[in-house]
C-alpha cells in the first residue's frame, strides 16, 4: 500500500525539508521532496519532525528482560519495548560469562528464526576484556581470545555482527584481523590499552570504540610522564567511530559537547547500553546479566547502579531519551543527532538498506514532536 507523509519537517542527510513529503510503497521509501499526490493514503504530520528509525547497536535488554537469559519470546518483548520509543533496528548485546552461557544465549537467539521484530544481529561484549577496566563485567569469567573459539562462534552463529574486546589482551589483535577478514565489526571495549596500542589495533581491524569514556583508560602518569590512553586515541583517530551512552548520566554535558566537537556526527553512534532495568521504576532492584549469577543492581536517579552506589551498571535509557539529551545537553542540532542515531550506526554496521530517509531505503520512520517526544513509529512502512 502506498502512503504519503505531508506537512513534515523531513530530516534527511542533506538537512531538513520544511513542509516536506515522504511517500512509501509498502516497506520502501519511493519519494522524498515537496510534491503531494492525490489518491494516496495521507498522514498529515502538522509540522512534526520525520526522522529515520533509530538504530541502537548496543543494548543488553529492557522491560525486565536481558538477552543473556531471555527466551526467544522474551527477546521479542525487549525488541517491542524499545520499538515503542523509536528503535527500529536493535543489536542484541551479550556480556562476559562462561562460554556455555554465551553459547546458550546465542542458541536462543537462533530460535527467533525470521520473526526477529527489530533484532538485526548480536554483539558480543566480552569475555575478552581487561580486568583492569571491568566495569560491571565479571572479572572471574573473563578470558583470553582464541582464534579457534572465534572461528567456532562465527561459523555457528552467522548473526554475530560485532565483537567488543580489549586489544591489549593477547591475542587481541587477532580478533581485529579475523573480524576484518570475516566482515565483523570489532570494537575496543573495557580496555586498559594506551594511545599507541589503540592506533595499532586500528591498523589490525578495530573500527569502533565501545561506550567512549566508560571502561577504558585515559591519560595516566607512568614514571612521572603522562601517557595518553584509548579515550584520547578514540577522539584523535578519524578512522575510529565512537559509541556514546547519551543517557545524561554516564557522561555530563561537557563531555557530550567535547566528543561532538572532536568527532562530529559522522563518527558518533549514540547507544542506550540498555539493561534489564530499562522501563522499570526508580528503586527497583534487579540483576544485570543472567538472573542466577549476574550483577545485583538498583535503579536510582534514572540510571542502573551497583548496589554499593560506587559505579553505574548500565543505562535504563531508550533512544528517544538519547535524542533529547544530545540536542539539549550536547548542543547538537536535530539533523546532526539524527545522523548519530541512524545514519552513522548503519554505516558502521554495514546496513545499506536503512539509516536515512532516501529513495530506496526501508520505510523505518519516527515521527517526533517539536519538544522531541516520539509521537508514532513506522516499521517497514507499517505503524506500530
Amino acid at each position: 500500500m502506498k502512503r504519503q507523509f505531508v506537512n513534515a519537517k523531513v530530516v534527511t542527510p542533506e538537512g531538513i525539508i520544511d513542509s516536506g513529503v515522504v511517500r512509501t510503497d509498502g516497506d520502501i521509501i519511493e519519494y522524498v521532496g515537496a510534491q503531494k499526490v492525490i489518491g494516496v493514503q495521507t498522514v498529515d504530520l502538522m509540522g512534526n519532525y520525520l526522522l529515520p528509525g533509530f538504530i541502537d547497536i548496543h543494548c543488553h535488554g529492557g522491560g525486565g528482560y536481558d538477552f543473556m537469559d531471555a527466551t526467544a519470546d522474551e527477546m521479542r518483548k525487549i525488541s517491542r519495548y524499545h520499538l515503542a520509543h523509536g528503535t527500529t533496528t536493535l543489536v542484541a548485546t551479550t556480556m562476559t560469562d562462561t562460554d556455555e552461557a554465551i553459547f546458550a544465549a546465542l542458541d536462543r537467539f537462533a530460535l527467533l528464526g525470521d520473526d526477529r521484530v527489530t533484532l538485526h544481529g548480536v554483539h558480543l561484549e566480552g569475555p575478552w576484556l581487561s580486568a583492569a577496566q571491568c566495569g560491571a563485567q565479571d572479572v572471574s569469567k573473563m578470558s583470553k581470545p582464541s582464534k579457534e573459539n572465534l572461528e567456532r562462534i562465527l561459523d555457528k552463529y552467522p548473526f554475530v555482527e560485532r565483537i567488543s574486546a580489549a586489544p591489549e589482551v593477547d591475542p587481541g589483535y587477532e580478533v581485529g584481523l579475523k573480524g576484518k577478514e570475516r566482515g565483523i565489526v570489532v570494537a575496543a571495549a573495557h580496555t586498559d590499552c594506551d594511545f599507541d596500542t589503540m592506533l595499532e589495533a586500528v591498523d589490525k581491524g578495530y573500527t569502533l570504540v565501545t561506550h567512549l569514556y566508560s571502561g577504558m583508560r585515559g591519560v595516566v602518569r607512568v614514571n612521572a610522564y603522562r601517557v595518553a590512553g584509548c579515550i584520547e586515541a578514540g577522539l584523535y583517530d578519524d578512522r575510529l567511530t565512537v559509541e556514546v551512552i547519551c543517557d545524561g548520566k554516564h557522561l555530563p554535558h561537557s563531555l557530550l559537547k567535547l566528543i561532538y566537537k572532536c568527532k562530529g556526527a559522522d563518527r558518533i553512534c549514540l547507544i542506550t547500553d540498555g539493561i534489564r532495568g530499562a522501563g522499570l521504576p526508580d528503586g527497583t532492584e534487579f540483576v544485570s546479566g543472567r538472573r542466577e549469577d549476574g550483577v545485583p543492581a538498583i535503579i536510582e536517579d534514572g540510571v542502573g547502579k551497583m548496589m554499593d552506589r560506587q559505579a553505574f551498571v548500565g543505562s535504563v535509557a531508550t533512544t528517544d531519551r538519547l535524542l533529547w539529551n544530545m540536542v539539549n545537553l550536547g548542543g547538537a542540532p536535530i539533523e546532526e543527532v539524527s545522523k548519530m542515531m541512524s545514519k552513522t550506526p548503519a554505516r558502521v554496521m554495514g546496513y545499506t538498506d536503512r539509516g536515512t530517509i532516501e529513495v530506496g531505503k526501508r520505510a523505518d520512520l519516527v515521527i517526533v514532536t517539536p519538544d522531541l517526544s516520539v509521537e508514532s513509529v513506522y516499521l517497514a512502512g507499517e505503524r506500530v
